[in-house]
């Protein structure tokens, strides 16, 4: 069997509306590998994402694990599925779903080896943003939030990598999310782990990207972005996105993006 390509996801509490606009984009797109998304009891509409050719699992808890936000049980969750899938995919990505669409296949975009990961707006940096400072000095503490506060913002929110790299990639993440770290604002420390692990070396050969390349992470940038005649989002450089990240924090784009979608 000829090698594919893989998009994971987590779909937990979610409806149709929800994930609509990342499964009619990715079709739209002409997407020809295969999409699994991680569903939890509480989402809605399952019937109708299937529609769309996603594969549903569930998103089940391991034993130890019950404590654990869905934010950071999704690696976890990709990890398992990728060990026991029996079989090797040729390119990964693992993504958000529900601020997320895709204008170009995802895999389109000649990916190296190894784990690439994508950067935030070069005005972020780790220890300038409160959010990314927070979760890393809560979960890791301060002296690792020194060790990479002058480091720029990488989104954990979309990764690519081939399959081996993947697993060697989720398998570092899985183990320094537990045990989980509780508190205001704390949902999303698996980002601050993902941080700590690509700016200090502990993935070999990580390769960064940012708007630039063919993921564009919006939340950090000033203003709407820039698009072309049809509507599509730009990069940088001035060529189409494939995949665009935090669409709805800019208002405009929403509305582009709901109308369309």
């Amino acid at each position: 069997m000829a090698a594919t390509d893989l998009i994971l996801g987590l779909a937990a509490g979610y409806h149709y509306g929800d994930v609509r606009p990342f499964l009619a984009s990715l079709e739209r797109a002409a997407f020809a590998g295969e999409t699994v998304l991680f569903v939890s009891e509480t989402t809605r509409d399952l019937d109708r994402m299937r529609e769309h050719g996603a594969a549903l699992a569930p998103a089940a808890r391991r034993p130890g694990l019950e404590e654990v936000p869905y934010n950071a049980l999704r690696y976890f969750l990709y990890l398992d599925w990728l060990q026991s899938c029996g079989r090797e995919y040729r390119r990964i990505l693992i993504t958000d779903v529900r601020d997320v669409i895709f204008q170009l296949d995802p895999f389109a975009h000649p990916w190296p080896e190894g784990v690439n990961c994508v950067l935030e707006d070069e005005s972020a940096t780790v220890g300038s943003c409160p959010f990314n400072a927070r979760w890393v000095r809560e979960h890791l503490g301060p002296e690792r939030l020194a060790a990479i506060a002058d480091r720029p913002v990488s989104c954990s929110g979309t990764t690519v990598a081939d399959h081996r790299s993947m697993i060697e990639y989720l398998k570092s993440m899985t183990e320094l999310l537990v045990p989980p770290t509780g508190g205001e604002c704390m949902a999303g420390y698996d980002q601050g782990v993902h941080n700590h692990l690509i700016h200090t070396g502990a993935i070999p050969g990580v390769r960064l990207t940012g708007d630039e390349g063919p993921v564009l992470t919006l939340a950090q940038t000033r203003g709407e972005p820039r698009t072309d005649a049809d509507g599509n989002v730009l990069t940088a450089t001035g060529r189409i996105a494939h995949v665009v990240h935090q669409y709805d924090r800019k208002p405009g784009l929403f509305g582009i993006v709901r109308n369309r979608f």
